[in-house]
């Protein structure tokens, strides 16, 4: 997630530092530019070795967000544990992910960088509530969003056997630091997508609406009548009030002549730069090497 606090750029996100996407750890960066990036420190670590024991075998970032009726920074983050395979599970897949919160131990806006604490678990998978469509990865992705006097969330899910599509859902919650959560009956799943959406990251706009920019799908699609993404494009979705989305669409970022990537996925968020224009930043897989970079770009928004 990118955030621009009075004129200097901070990144949280996960790095892989070990073995892809198995070995992994939540880190602090900043910029004054978006461009040069100076790395601050680790803030979220995983737990080495991965079983269905170890409940924190990955840590993936989610969110940074500030509470002014606590007066701190709150950064949620998906914890998994690996599979079982006595009970038919994949060693190597997600499970039982949950969205946690932890806490700035410095107070004010000027706290951003930490230290970190675990506070609670805000959404965990199952529950009285709980979607049908919700599976066996558990929470994958959970990004809270203040609409009015409360508080909204999109918390996705997939289901590895059978394989189901990724869907995200909305729900509510009395203040950021709830630990329980509402899921909205009407919005589960939300129609922003029917195959592959994860990681939304929400801004309000000025005039009032709601958007939300993610990773969509950029592979062939199990439905013949889905088109895949184009695989130079984040996706995003606008909302009136914050809870009923719009069908998400495609938001070209990369030009075909300048396309590093061979698989482009997760924005990092939306930067307001003033007079509509705004600074993207995301990720993908180099051609050239296997190394997942950071790509940059400066849209401007209309009506």
């Amino acid at each position: 997630m990118t955030l621009k606090i009075d004129g200097t750029y901070h990144l949280f996100i996960s790095e892989m530092f070990g073995r892809p996407h198995l070995d992994l750890r939540i880190a602090h960066w900043t910029s004054p530019d978006a461009t040069n990036w100076t790395r601050q420190g680790t803030v979220v670590d995983s737990v080495p070795g991965r079983s269905h024991l170890n409940h924190r075998s990955e840590v993936w970032l989610q969110g940074v967000i500030f509470d002014e009726k606590t007066d701190r920074w709150n950064l949620f983050y998906i914890a998994y544990r690996g599979g079982n395979r006595e009970k038919g599970e994949a060693l190597n897949l997600d499970y039982e992910g949950i969205a946690v919160r932890a806490v700035s131990q410095t107070p004010g806006r000027k706290g951003i960088g930490g230290p970190y604490k675990d506070a609670d678990v805000s959404m965990a998978p199952g529950g009285k509530d709980a979607a049908k469509w919700e599976g066996q990865q558990g929470l994958d992705s959970f990004f809270p969003y203040k609409v009015g006097n409360k508080w909204v969330a999109l918390h996705g899910s997939h289901n590895h056997f059978p394989v189901s599509p990724w869907y995200v859902g909305v729900a509510t919650g009395d203040s950021l630091t709830a630990n329980k959560w509402k899921r909205v009956p009407s919005e589960q799943p939300s129609p922003i997508e029917s195959l592959f959406i994860e990681n939304p990251i929400v801004e309000k706009l000025p005039n009032g609406h709601y958007m939300a920019l993610y990773d969509s799908n950029h592979f062939t699609p199990v439905q013949p009548d889905l088109p895949a993404r184009p695989n130079n494009s984040v996706s995003y979705s606008v909302s009136k009030d914050g809870i009923r989305w719009h069908q998400g669409r495609s938001l070209i970022v990369q030009s075909d002549a300048n396309n590093w990537a061979s698989d482009l996925r997760t924005p990092l968020g939306l930067v307001a730069e003033g007079n509509g224009i705004y600074t993207i930043l995301y990720t993908g897989r180099m051609k050239d090497r296997p190394f997942w970079a950071i790509g940059k770009v400066k849209v401007k928004l209309s009506e």
